[in-house]
């Protein structure tokens, strides 16, 4: 079997799972226009290490390579197509270079302020709706992506649930909220639309002129409210905080929630990476930055249960 048909046959196994496969589509199209279309069994190691190498330094998209091919060359195996994978065995160590912003209480009601004193002739997005998409994002952990998609069926403030339909994985879930955001959302929906019917596929949040809102536009006005409110780069950061940390926010107050609680956060960790609509835990536990805070709850828990074990010796 050659490369190329052994590849249609994975994307085909891989769509039918239902998994949102773009990128990795284009990086196994790449791979295939670097190694030649040959017999799967002749791929080289030295060839497959040529191409999740690139040309540049070790970044994530190395891992992105590596971790697209592994997959390739796993499901080859159990179809028995090759005997051995020519991936390599070792993976380099990156540092960690980029660190999301995490954002305190005082840092939103900034923001939130900041929002409030703009005028609505100002704005592309009025201060309503971008105050709601702020708290809906902060106090959800939604991606701005999915915050924008939601339909008026998506939200059911009756029994206070959110319908996010088909996104990074092709999958759909249900997001429950608490009684504040429930406020929230209930609050804009009668200023915004008032006693208007809407259709169930017209989108929840809207611009001026009740149209759906790009992200691109959700991110600029953010970056203008992020300004006034006085928000800036952090000390020895690159990036200035972003509309998608409120995102990263959200995952680590729930965490330092669960140990603030004497949860056991290892086994909850699970149910944080279904809601948040994470393919696995892995993906979560990026969002799970060590703050000095958790680090001191971290401590805390293992004196604790060091103590209580040394009692029983």
């Amino acid at each position: 079997m050659t490369l190329s048909q052994c590849l249609d046959e994975y994307i085909r196994h891989r769509r039918s799972l239902g998994v949102c496969f773009h990128g990795e589509q284009v990086r196994l199209s790449t791979f295939l226009r670097t190694v030649g279309d040959r017999e799967v069994a002749s791929v080289s190691p030295r060839a497959v290490r040529r191409f999740i190498d690139g040309r540049g330094p070790v970044t994530q998209a190395w891992f992105a390579r590596y971790h697209t091919v592994n997959a390739f060359y796993r499901f080859a195996i159990r179809r028995e197509y090759v005997t051995t994978s020519p991936v390599p065995r070792t993976k380099p160590v990156v540092a960690q270079t980029f660190i999301p912003y995490l954002y305190t209480e005082a840092d939103l009601r900034r923001l939130l302020t900041a929002v409030d004193e703009r005028h609505e002739d100002d704005w592309l997005v009025r201060p309503a709706t971008m105050r709601t998409l702020v708290l809906l994002l902060y106090a959800s952990g939604l991606r701005i992506s999915e915050a924008l998609a939601l339909d008026m069926r998506d939200v059911d403030l009756r029994e206070r649930l959110l319908t996010i339909r088909e996104t990074k994985f092709y999958k759909s879930r249900l997001v429950p909220i608490g009684d504040d955001l429930t406020g929230v959302l209930r609050r804009y929906r009668e200023h915004q639309y008032g006693g208007a019917d809407r259709a169930p596929s017209a989108p929840f949040l809207s611009d001026h002129r009740h149209r759906r809102i790009l992200r691109q536009t959700a991110e600029l006005v953010f970056a203008r409210v992020r300004q006034q409110a006085g928000l800036d780069r952090p000390v020895g950061r690159r990036s200035r905080p972003r509309l998608h940390d409120l995102r990263h926010t959200f995952a680590m107050n729930r965490l330092l929630t669960w140990y603030h609680d004497g949860q056991n956060v290892q086994r909850l960790l699970p149910h944080l990476t279904t809601y948040l609509g994470h393919h696995s835990v892995v993906e979560t536990q990026r969002y799970l930055q060590m703050t000095s805070d958790l680090a001191m709850q971290a401590g805390l828990r293992f004196l604790h249960y060091a103590e209580v074990h040394n009692d029983q010796d």
